[in-house]
C-alpha cells in the first residue's frame, strides 16, 4: 500500500519534473542563453514557475501536484518559522511555496551544473571527422 500510495505518486512525478527540468535545460541550451548555465537555468525557471504555480492555486488540494517538493518543505518551513520567528510574512503560505521552490530548485541546480561540467571537462573533444 505504500508503495501504491505514495511511492510510486512520487516517482512518477519525479519524472515528469525531471522531463521537464531536461526540456528547460535543452531549450535554454538551444537559444543560447547561455553556453555556461543551461542546466541551472532549466532547474532555475523550473523552481520559480512551479512556485508560484503552486501559490496562485494554493487553496486547492491540487496545488500540491505543481511541486510537491516545495509544498512539502514549504509546509515544514512554515511552522518552524511561525515557531521560532513569529509569522513573517513572506514565510506564511502559499508565499512561502515560491521562496522554498525557488531556494530548493536553485540549489539543485548549482549542483546539477557542476556534474554537467565536470562531465564535460572528462568528456574527449572531438575536433573533425578523419577519415
Amino acid at each position: 500500500m505504500l508503495f501504491q500510495n505514495v511511492l510510486l505518486p512520487l516517482l512518477v512525478l519525479s519524472a515528469v519534473y525531471g522531463l521537464v527540468i531536461l526540456g528547460l535545460a535543452l531549450l535554454f541550451r538551444t537559444l543560447r542563453v547561455t553556453s555556461r548555465w543551461p542546466v541551472f537555468l532549466g532547474f532555475l525557471a523550473f523552481g520559480v514557475v512551479t512556485g508560484l504555480l503552486a501559490a496562485w492555486i494554493w487553496p486547492l488540494d491540487s496545488s500540491v501536484y505543481a511541486n510537491v517538493y516545495a509544498a512539502l518543505l514549504g509546509d515544514a518551513v512554515y511552522r518552524l518559522a511561525a515557531a521560532h520567528l513569529g509569522d513573517p510574512w513572506l514565510l506564511r503560505v502559499p508565499q512561502v511555496y515560491v521562496v522554498v521552490s525557488t531556494a530548493l530548485y536553485g540549489l539543485l541546480g548549482l549542483m546539477a551544473q557542476g556534474i554537467y561540467l565536470q562531465a564535460k571537462k572528462r568528456r574527449p573533444r572531438q575536433v573533425g571527422n578523419h577519415a
